[in-house]
């Protein structure tokens, strides 16, 4: 029995070494080993992670920006290269921020207000809400009406606020002369007013009006020179033309060929607004503002001129000339109040009954003011050099990061200086230009204790008595909606 047992274990243990053989012959027969079991879990645990792996990488692909290289200008080094006292406390200097190698050349007109009769002119383009000019022509239209009247100079001027791409308006507020021509806040942009002194004051405002009628009812006014709503209160003044209503629905084509032609040329320069050309958008946008203005032919226009110069922040006594209808002429010392039909009931004047009309700000409505303009974003806030792009509702990328030729307006903690000045971007003389954050440390270091920045890109032009300061030659730059202007009562 122990030889048996013998026997049947030798043949296993040869019967277990022929199976090793088999199977050694046919792994390296071209045949594929078996891989090693995975569980389910394992299998949907790993496509799941190749499939947030490719999630991953298509969502970081999708928000991937180009990237702007942005030279380090070392703004702590500052040379004046160029100083000139134009009138008595109003200075032009030419400043280079950082190295010959890379630098920031800034243009600045700088007024000591307690120690020259200046004044500051908010000065609009064709003198209409719409209209869009080339700054020398500005300047040259409002220099021969200075002379002529006033006989003062307009010593320095350069561009200001932003306006809009389809309609050419204004964006935000803006005031000359105590005449509104532009009221609705935009987003939580900044504006800058000056009262009687022409000492600046830049926040966040926003502008109420309002029409006092003579038992102290008070009607509110919606909106000035633009119909946005059929229901709404708006007020007219000789800004917005010579009539109302003014434009014809057969100058459509025209004015869409018109709004393009001014895209195609500013397409260089996106930081006022970041836009594809879409002539269905544009010409929709515009049927949509002529639909709004063309119901002003129905509605009830009541007639006003001035008893007193117009002003924010100061009840402005006025006489009601009458009613009218269909088209009307605005006065140009006066406006004309339109109410929709339903409205009309509203204001039940005789002719010759006073009113007041009322322009109001939401803060320091105890200063009266007699100029103001928007822009953004703020760059100096009490002596903090922080843009605050992103507080006031800009998200243009290029607008914040790049560096592009910029304008900005700001004033010293006691309000006895103005700061206008502009950030140079040429090839010719060798600057940069700057982006926002290097515009807020520029403001401060100039001695803004408050600064906000202006239209830029190819609207940043300075005029110095009447000569362009900077390169280009004599490029004017692009036709812009506004500008900002430093006159003196007498020539020096």
């Amino acid at each position: 029995m122990g030889v048996w047992f013998r026997k049947k274990i030798i043949f296993l243990l040869i019967f277990s070494l022929f199976l090793s053989l088999e199977f050694g012959v046919e792994a390296h027969s071209g045949k594929k080993k078996s891989k090693p079991s995975i569980s389910k879990k394992s299998k949907l645990s790993r496509a799941s992670a190749s499939k947030h792996i490719t999630k991953s990488k298509i969502k970081k692909k999708r928000k991937k920006k180009p990237r702007l290289v942005v030279p380090k200008v070392l703004l702590n080094q500052m040379k004046i290269l160029d100083s000139q006292e134009l009138s008595k406390g109003v200075f032009y200097k030419q400043i280079q921020f950082g190295t010959d190698e890379l630098r920031i050349l800034v243009h600045l007109i700088e007024v000591d207000i307690d120690s020259t009769p200046y004044q500051v002119r908010l000065l609009k383009a064709k003198n209409t809400v719409d209209g869009l000019d080339y700054i020398r022509n500005i300047y040259d239209d409002f220099q021969f009406e200075l002379t002529r009247i006033y006989g003062g100079d307009l010593i320095a001027i350069s561009n200001a606020n932003f306006w809009s791409a389809f309609m050419n308006y204004p964006i935000g507020i803006f005031v000359t002369e105590g005449e509104v021509i532009s009221m609705k806040k935009y987003k939580e942009w900044s504006t800058v007013f000056f009262d009687e002194e022409n000492r600046p004051y830049i926040d966040n405002f926003e502008l109420f009006g309002e029409i006092i009628l003579p038992d102290g009812h008070r009607v509110r006014i919606d909106n000035v020179n633009r119909r946005s709503e059929t229901d709404v209160l708006v007020l007219y003044n000789k800004y917005f033309g010579d009539t109302i209503p003014k434009v014809h629905i057969k100058d459509l084509e025209k004015l869409v060929d018109e709004t393009i032609s001014a895209i195609i040329q500013n397409s260089d320069f996106t930081d006022t607004t970041e836009i594809e050309i879409d002539t269905n958008e544009i010409r929709n946008q515009i049927i949509n503002s002529k639909k709004e203005e063309s119901k002003e032919f129905s509605t009830r226009k009541l007639v006003f001129r001035y008893l007193e110069q117009p002003a924010i922040n100061r009840k402005i006594l006025v006489e009601f000339l009458g009613y009218d209808s269909s088209v009307v002429k605005i006065p140009s010392n006066g406006f004309i109040f339109t109410l929709p039909a339903e409205k009309g009931n509203l204001l039940k004047l005789k002719r010759g009954e006073k009113c007041y009309l009322y322009f109001s700000t939401d803060r320091l409505r105890y200063i009266k003011f007699t100029n103001a303009v928007s822009g953004t974003p703020r760059l100096v806030r009490k002596g903090v050099a922080k843009h605050e792009a992103y507080q006031e509702g800009s998200r243009g990328f290029r607008f914040i990061g790049a560096q592009l030729p910029r304008t900005a307006i700001g004033t010293n903690m006691s309000k006895t200086k103005i700061f206008l000045f502009v950030a140079e971007a040429s090839k010719t003389n060798r600057s940069l230009g700057a982006n926002l954050s290097q515009l807020s440390i520029i403001a401060k270091k100039i001695g803004c204790f408050d600064a906000m920045n202006l239209d830029g890109g190819g609207s940043s032009i300075m005029l110095v008595n009447g000569k362009k300061v900077g390169s280009n030659g004599e490029s004017n730059g692009r036709r812009i909606s506004g500008a900002i202007g430093i006159s003196v009562r007498n020539k020096k």
